[in-house]
């Protein structure tokens, strides 16, 4: 009997992990002059640098948690100034941002 309660209680908690992560980890990873967030039932993380910064691309750095706990990173297409970017775990609702980041290039 153990065991089966068990087997409930981690998709439970990773589901927990999953909707209390995902507010403050997208918060910490916004900079000044860009912002993040997520969207799609917290399926895709998304990313935008305003026209005011020095950066001249950037795209989302996501990554991913399953109900297993397992998580993974993905990244969305380089886009310029005032455009986002995007990257989604799941289409099927299988998987959700844990976090987002930004990788940014200054030239290009």
């Amino acid at each position: 009997m153990r065991n089966k309660t068990r087997l409930l209680l981690v998709p439970a908690l990773a589901a927990g992990l999953l909707a209390t992560s995902t507010a403050w980890e997208t918060a910490a990873a916004a900079s000044e002059d860009c912002s993040s967030w997520p969207s799609n039932s917290v399926q895709t993380g998304n990313v935008k640098c305003d026209s005011r910064s020095g950066v001249r691309q950037h795209r989302a750095v996501v990554t991913c948690i399953n109900s297993g706990g397992a998580k993974w990173t993905i990244t969305g297409p380089w886009r310029y100034r005032n455009r986002v970017s995007s990257a989604t775990c799941s289409v099927s609702g299988t998987a959700g941002v844990f976090a987002i980041g930004q990788e940014r290039r200054f030239r290009g």
